[in-house]
């Protein structure tokens, strides 16, 4: 019967031993699968500029503006209005085409635009100074103004 105790005990090693090498072989095959693939480093993209903004070369028009005079006046039914007179050169080395000047009555107090007048010339020409004269350009008597010149052109 020793013998026979001792062959069970050699079978139960022997079992433990093939369930503890199956085990191991399964866990070395599990951990292979069970790892976070490792996630991709992003690569920096190059952001094209949001305007580009073309500059012509050559000779370019310039302009200058200023305001010369702004005064009140009442009408008959008490409302008021302005006259504005301004000058606008064009200092550049070539003319301006399709210049937009842009003279504007703005409240003091709120930096709103009260009332606009617009004047287009086509060709604007290099050197060449233009006078003019906003007439009735409507505002309220109890507010203050300023007056201002904006010029806008397309390049030649």
């Amino acid at each position: 019967m020793h013998y026979h105790a001792g062959g069970a005990a050699s079978l139960k090693k022997s079992h433990t031993s093939r369930l503890l090498l199956a085990c191991l072989i399964g866990f070395i095959v599990v951990a292979g699968c069970a790892e976070t693939p490792e996630t991709p480093t992003p690569t920096p993209e190059v952001t094209p500029p949001a305007q580009t903004t073309y500059t012509h070369a050559g000779p370019q028009p310039s302009f200058s503006a200023t305001v010369t005079a702004a005064t009140k006046h009442f009408r008959s039914d008490m409302s008021c209005y302005w006259t504005v007179t301004g000058a606008v050169t064009n200092t550049g080395d070539a003319p301006g085409r399709n210049a937009v000047i842009r003279l504007m009555l703005i409240d003091d107090e709120t930096d709103m635009i009260r009332s606009t007048e617009t004047i287009l010339i086509p060709r604007f020409g290099a050197g060449e100074k233009t006078i003019f004269t906003a007439d009735a350009l409507p505002g309220d008597c109890d507010r203050e103004y300023r007056a201002e010149i904006v010029v806008t052109y397309d390049i030649p």
